[in-house]
Formats: structure tokens, sequence, C-alpha cells
């Protein structure tokens, strides 16, 4: 029995023996974040002393028992993209008064150089006075232009300079007939609007008994600057072809001031406009 306990024996002692000789060679008896401390730090010296060792392995199983940490928008790292930045697409433009494009957007007018103001007009939003024109004209000191919530220069207006006149108007009218006279050339369909004062006037009639009487006030009478300041008396002009539309005018302040106004307004883009509010309504 005892030959039998001792057969038995040997070849396990042996066994033993040999496990524990090859995990000595081979380094096989890790535990789990023994192994995953090895992947992670292969800079570690193999010669390095084994107190070295331990506390490499120490630290890094300290790195991996610590929570991940929350990303947040704050710390979230930034990624550039590998895509461009979508550009608004360039709308075709179209000569214009003054240098200025139709259809211009207002970062396209400023790449012009024109220097933009926002000012506030009524039932125009998207306004701006503009100076630094391509093509200035010194008779007009101002000039607004509207692009509108769709960024589309459509609308232009230029007033000239404020002048002293007689009372009859004579410079005033002079003006007016020297502008209207180009609108028509580059535009055409001139037609003229006349609204006279009405003139109330004392005569005789065939008996000798007063008697009176209501006439129209010709234009460029003794008293039409001031008509025209009161509004008793308005003159203006339109001229247009296919695409534009231009009126010229006489604007006279409190003061007795004239100045010559011109607005401009592209028909073909203020078409669009309202052809597409009516197709979202």
């Amino acid at each position: 029995m005892k030959k039998l306990a001792l057969l038995l024996f040997y070849p396990l002692s042996c066994f033993l023996f040999a496990v524990a000789a090859n995990a000595q060679s081979t380094n096989l008896l890790f535990d789990d974040s023994d192994i995953i401390v090895r992947a992670e730090t292969p800079d570690i010296n193999p010669s390095a002393s084994e107190s070295d060792k331990l506390s490499a392995a120490a630290s890094a199983k300290a790195l991996l028992k610590q929570a991940p940490r929350k990303i947040t928008p704050q710390n979230m790292p930034e990624f550039k993209s590998s895509r461009k930045k979508s550009h608004k697409e360039s709308k075709p433009t179209f000569p214009a008064p003054f240098g200025l494009l139709w259809n211009a957007s207002v970062d396209t007018t400023r790449n012009q150089g024109i220097q933009l103001t926002a000012i506030d007009l009524k039932d125009y939003p998207e306004s701006y006075s503009a100076s630094q024109l391509p093509k200035k004209l010194d008779f007009f000191d101002k000039v607004y232009i509207t692009f509108g919530h769709t960024d589309e220069l459509y609308r232009i207006i230029a007033y000239s300079h404020n002048f002293a006149d007689n009372a009859a108007a004579d410079k005033t009218i002079d003006y007016y007939r020297t502008y209207s006279e180009y609108l028509d050339k580059k535009y055409g369909n001139m037609e003229q609007n006349y609204t006279p004062a009405i003139l109330t006037k004392t005569v005789k009639d065939s008996q000798g008994k007063d008697q009176e009487i209501k006439e129209e006030a010709p234009l460029g009478n003794p008293d039409f600057l001031e008509q025209l300041m009161t509004g008793e008396a308005v003159l203006y002009s339109t001229y247009h072809n296919n695409d534009v539309e231009a009126t010229l005018s006489i604007n006279v302040d409190g003061d007795k001031k004239s100045s010559i106004v011109i607005e401009y307004r592209n028909l073909q883009i203020m078409k669009q406009q309202e052809n597409s509010t009516i197709d979202a309504l």
C-alpha cells in the first residue's frame, strides 16, 4: 500500500514542481489586472528592480479603477470638420443707378466698397444710406437703398442737395426739366403728372357785380414755390422700361428750399417677390 502511495505521489509532485518552475520563468501566474497592466505599460524597463515594477503596476491599477470622465459640451474635444462650410448661393445681379447692382445682397453691396448705414424708412425694411458710390453724381448728396426681407436690392431713392429759389421756382423747374430729359432718354415712356393749385379770383360779371371764379394755376406761376411747399401743387413724372420704373419729383421743405428726388424700382424683382408671397399663402 505504501509503495502504491509513493508511486502515485511521485508523478504528482513532479508535475507541481514543473508548473512552479515554469511559472517563475514565464510569469504566467498573474491575475487579470496584472495582465492589463503589462499590456498598458510597455515602457517599464525589464531590467528595473522588482520594487519599481510593483510601484508602476500599482499606479496603473489605480488609473484603471478611476471612473471614466463624463463628456460634456465644456470638455468635449473639438474636431475640425473635413467638409467646407456651405456658402450662400450668389444671385445674378444687374447694373443699377450710381454704380449699384440690382438684386445684390447687403454683403455684396458692401464688397463693392460702398459704405452702408442702416436707416429707418417706413414701409421699407432693411434700408440703408449709401455713400462712396462707384458712380457718384455731385448733384445728389443722399442716396437711400432698400433690400427688404429677401436681401435683394430692389429700390433706390436719390435726393439732390437743397437749393434756394425764387417764388416762381424757376431754378427748380429748370433742374426738373433737365433730369426729366435724361430719364426719358434712358428709360423712355415719360408721363408727366401735374396737379395745379386752384386759384379763386373775383371778377365782374356782365351786370357789373362781383363774381368768384376758380381756375388752375399754371406751372411756374408767381406763387409756384409756395404751392409746391404746401402741397397745393404737385409735379412729378414717371419713366419705365421692361425692368425699371423711375419717378422724378420735386420736394420743397419748410424753409422753401427745393430739391430734386428720383426714385427707382426694379419691376422684375418686385414681381418675383410678389409671386413668392402669393405662392406661400
